[in-house]
């Protein structure tokens, strides 16, 4: 056993010191920052739209938004969404106050406030989806976020045309020194994140009153990635 450790201790000795090492260690370092981007049409969404409602009593402004969050979510599953892809985001119940003649606070009502979130897999139903959220006692939609269902595509090619970016540069940089690309030192890469576009919920709102339906373009997304690659050169 220690004749085998011993072995193995002279062999990465030579392994450290060999010619091929030393080259590689002495040999000059080219360092490059690349950078690519990728661009994608969504296929997917995250849409939350809300009910607020008020009354005079606490249980009225409840039964009021209770049922028109049943309208909505029936409608939606009419619709073909999955009810796995409804849920509750935030639910606020407040009482609202105003100054009476004595001039202290009392309430005046009360308000409830409940918001879904929507995920739609099929993005060519967003539109309708929006339509009847509102048609169905949805007077709020707080926020449309565009996604994609394999990130993993978009972020693969963004990196592919960030090492491309570096490896042009490099190439470049080494032919004006006289010298060419033998090897790789080090590699260090900094990848964003498919960053989530609100649309404006006024507009989607207006669709209640338009009678029209809405239509909605989500155009394309992109994804920024950035790599630091050390290139070893020639002597």
């Amino acid at each position: 056993m220690k004749m085998a450790k011993l072995l193995l201790a002279v062999m990465a000795a030579v392994l450290l010191w060999s010619p091929q090492a030393m080259a590689a260690e002495d040999a000059p370092v080219l360092a490059v920052e690349g950078r690519g981007s990728a661009s994608v049409a969504p296929d997917q969404a995250v849409l939350t739209v809300g009910v607020v409602s008020t009354g005079s009593s606490a249980s009225q402004a409840q039964a009021v938004n209770a049922q028109k969050i049943i309208a909505i979510t029936q409608a939606l599953k009419e619709l073909g969404v999955a009810g796995s892809d409804i849920k509750t985001q935030s639910y606020n119940f407040y009482p609202n106050y105003r100054n009476n003649q004595r001039g202290s606070g009392e309430i005046s009502n009360y308000t409830a406030a409940h918001a879904l979130q929507v995920n739609v897999r099929n993005i060519s139903k967003l539109g309708k989806i929006i339509d009847t959220a509102l048609h169905s006692g949805a007077n709020e939609v707080n926020s449309l976020r565009f996604t994609v269902s394999d990130q993993c595509a978009v972020q693969r090619e963004a990196l592919q045309n960030a090492i491309a970016d570096a490896r042009k540069k490099a190439d470049i940089i080494a032919g004006g020194l006289g010298r060419y690309i033998v090897g790789i030192k080090n590699v260090s890469e900094s990848t964003g994140y498919i960053e989530a576009r609100t649309y404006n919920a006024n507009l989607l709102a207006g669709a209640k009153a338009a009678a029209v339906d809405t239509n909605i373009e989500p155009g394309n997304i992109s994804l920024d990635a950035n790599v630091h690659i050390e290139y070893l050169l020639n002597k």
